[in-house]
């Protein structure tokens, strides 16, 4: 028997099938977006992840009277 090819995409070795979705009230949501911009982290979900999970991430304030 001929070996069939495969197309399209590598599967992934450890692909993110659970979804989880979180509500807050406005002053939830407030203090978790400016928790987020300080942390300057590129998306939400992956801060959420790192803060859940508790894995380590910085928080760099600049104060602009000083420069």
């Amino acid at each position: 028997m001929e070996k069939k090819s495969k197309y399209g995409r590598n599967p992934k070795l450890n692909p993110k099938i659970h979804c989880v979705m979180v509500r807050f009230d406005d002053v939830e949501w407030n203090r978790f977006l400016t928790m987020y911009e300080e942390s300057n982290v590129y998306a939400k979900a992956v801060f959420l992840k790192a803060h859940f999970f508790g894995q380590k991430f910085k928080v760099l304030k600049v104060d602009k009277t000083l420069v």
